[in-house]
């Protein structure tokens, strides 16, 4: 049985399939902004022993600093919680369970093929998947992202068919 047909059957049966945060991915990019911090920390204390703290650089040392903290915290509450999450239901596509971060079926114009670059083995590429809404002027395209799903290509495939029926007249 196909991805698809596991992810057809899961949503014929609970109403929705979720999917969560790959914890592969989070490690990581764990592991990469734990390397980025140890090393902006270094430098830093390196510079303020050497009393070499002084003007833009010594600014930009320690909003470099903030920012590899800020990632890393994100990245570690991701691998507790494993969210944000993507569900996909009769109703549409969303990320997380705000409802606004997503478009309803009659609210999407396309999903387009899976572009970006692609990465090693097991979905740790820079891919993602543009979900089109109608409204370009007031929307903006919902990006669906390895962080969540393996195999693009077999999603956006799997999203087209879904939208197609969701959106067709049917024969009643």
């Amino acid at each position: 049985m196909s991805t698809a047909d596991t992810w057809s059957a899961e949503l014929a049966s609970t109403g929705q399939v979720v999917f969560p945060q790959r914890r592969k991915r989070l490690w990581i990019r764990g592991a990469i902004a734990a390397l980025l911090f140890g090393n902006s920390l270094w430098s830093l204390i390196a510079h303020i022993q050497a009393d070499d703290m002084t003007g833009v650089i010594a600014v930009l040392r320690i909003t470099s600093l903030s920012a590899f903290v800020y990632l890393l915290a994100i990245t570690i509450w991701q691998l507790i919680t494993r969210r944000p999450t993507l569900t996909v239901d009769h109703t549409g596509i969303r990320r997380g369970k705000n409802t606004k971060s997503g478009y309803t079926w009659q609210q999407i114009a396309s999903i387009d093929d899976p572009s970006g670059v692609f990465g090693l083995t097991g979905g740790l590429g820079l891919r993602s998947v543009q979900v089109q809404p109608v409204d370009r002027h007031h929307s903006t395209a919902l990006g669906i992202t390895h962080d969540n799903v393996v195999d693009l290509d077999e999603l956006s495939t799997w999203l087209r068919t879904l939208h197609t029926r969701q959106t067709q007249p049917t024969d009643d």
